[in-house]
């Protein structure tokens, strides 16, 4: 039972995360050779931009449609 408690407390903080946490992680196209067009949110410019994902590893700044990225994420969104 001891012996769970690191991989409890790591889920936990995992989960803590915000979604500002995402934000500010960079838009990574990951080691996979797929090809699927995706929107990350560039923090420099305080935009959304669409970038190819490859499938596999990457991080969380990906979002399918522009308008999720937006509203997670753009700061001064003029819609």
């Amino acid at each position: 039972m001891i012996a769970l408690l690191p991989l409890l407390l790591l889920c936990v903080a995992n989960l803590s995360q915000g979604e500002e946490d995402v934000c500010n992680l960079p838009m990574r196209t990951g080691p996979c050779l797929a090809y699927f067009r995706v929107w990350g949110y560039n923090r420099a410019l305080d935009r959304c931009e669409s970038f190819i994902y490859g499938g596999c590893g990457g991080n969380a700044n990906r979002f399918k449609e522009k308008k999720e990225c937006e509203r997670a994420c753009v700061k001064n969104l003029h819609l």
